[in-house]
């Protein structure tokens, strides 16, 4: 194609532009929702995806840490390093931590900022709710939870759930300005 070729091509896409054409109204609504979905997501669907992370992370952190007796492979010497060093209220409240902190950390990661972000307004709520669902999880699998344990368990997995997001979103931020 020569160069007086493009030339009119290009007289041509420009005269053709100048025709106002709109785009059908759906497709404008539909464009619009997205983007609007996309800057606002929904509790309902960060929930959702928080609580996939959570999963997939937590049931890893079963093969080092034990949650109520609970674990994939039946190695408990992190668990009994924890226990004899600090004392059973300690374990729990570390072993909460790593449950739902490596969650938090990951999904700061993971997760679109428009999401992130939501999480980090109502935090106490989402990881709270995210511990309180563990929690019954290992109950409806069978584990013995004992209520001082659990709240000690609940306690460091409510706190680092939130102080670990919060860092690493943090971290993000530092990573995607430089």
């Amino acid at each position: 194609m020569s160069k007086m070729d493009v030339n009119r091509d290009f007289q041509q896409f420009q005269e053709d532009g100048a025709i106002n054409v709109a785009p059908q109204e759906r497709l404008q609504e539909n464009v619009l929702r997205y983007v609007k979905n996309e800057l606002n997501p929904s509790h309902t669907r960060v929930f959702s995806k928080l609580l996939a992370v959570h999963a997939f992370i937590g049931t890893l952190t079963l093969t080092l840490c034990p949650q109520f007796s609970m674990s994939l492979t039946h190695q408990h010497h992190m668990f009994h390093y924890f226990h004899h060093t600090f004392g059973k209220y300690v374990c729990m409240f570390i072993c909460g931590t790593i449950f739902i902190g490596t969650g938090a950390v990951f999904a700061a990661y993971l997760l679109k900022k428009s999401e992130v972000l939501l999480i980090r307004k109502t935090k106490w709520l989402y990881y709270t709710s995210m511990s309180m669902i563990a929690v019954l999880s290992f109950i409806l699998l069978g584990a013995d939870v004992y209520l001082p344990l659990a709240l000690c368990w609940f306690a460091g997995a409510s706190i680092s759930g939130i102080a670990l997001f919060d860092l690493n979103y943090k971290v993000r931020q530092v990573l995607m300005s430089s």
